[in-house]
């Protein structure tokens, strides 16, 4: 009688485990998505600490748009990652970021450096065109007698870094795919919905001159 209780116990504490066991992987792979994969890669480099931090911000508007799998197929990807000084270069001193004060623009820029396919170094010397995510169209080139390759003219630097389970891979960029309309467009907007921040309404500098 007492070796059936026990025998019972054990038969329970087993399914528990099993339990557990399973609704944490599933628990995982559930919370699993590109970007969280992308950030954990970029882990540690300090060259690329603001974008990571955009991704962070965009985290749920991404994972909408870049799903791991299609009908039942998994799919790849590949993040061209701006560095925080072309990221600087780009910004307006004074004023609002338009990365962190707009979530709209920042998940529209953010898209336009993902391709819905892996691209790996050989590659970029080979393919002349890329279609962005935002299906907007780069150009690839490279430049000969330094074999630098280039994506809508920035240099894209060396040393691609390959995702976790297969999901795609990584290239850091000298740059930032956005135009300065795009940019002054956002900068505008914010002000104008919050007057008394950065320059104000009426106190936004025009747009230099391109």
């Amino acid at each position: 009688m007492i070796g059936n209780i026990f025998a019972s116990m054990s038969c329970l504490l087993v399914a528990s485990l099993l339990f557990v066991t399973v609704s944490s992987v599933s628990t995982t792979a559930k919370t699993e998505d590109l970007v969280s994969v992308i950030i954990a890669s970029l882990e540690g480099r300090s060259e690329v600490s603001i974008i990571t931090e955009y991704l962070e911000m965009s985290r749920d508007a991404l994972t909408k748009e870049l799903p791991l799998e299609s009908s039942g197929h998994k799919l790849s990807y590949t993040f061209f990652a701006p560095t925080d000084f072309s990221l600087f270069r780009r910004m307006v001193q004074d004023t609002a970021d338009p990365f962190t004060a707009d979530g709209a623009f920042r998940n529209k820029i953010l898209l336009r450096h993902f391709a819905r396919q892996r691209v790996s170094s050989d590659d970029l010397s080979k393919l002349d065109k890329l279609v962005m995510a935002d299906s907007k169209e780069a150009t690839l080139s490279r430049t000969a007698d330094t074999k630098i390759n280039r994506i809508n003219n920035e240099e894209i630097l060396p040393g691609a870094i390959q995702l976790a389970n297969n999901l795609g891979i990584v290239h850091v960029v000298d740059g930032v795919f956005m135009t300065n309309d795009e940019k002054w467009d956002a900068i505008y907007a914010y002000n104008a919905k919050n007057p008394n921040t950065g320059f104000g309404l009426f106190g936004v500098p025009p747009p230099p001159e391109s």
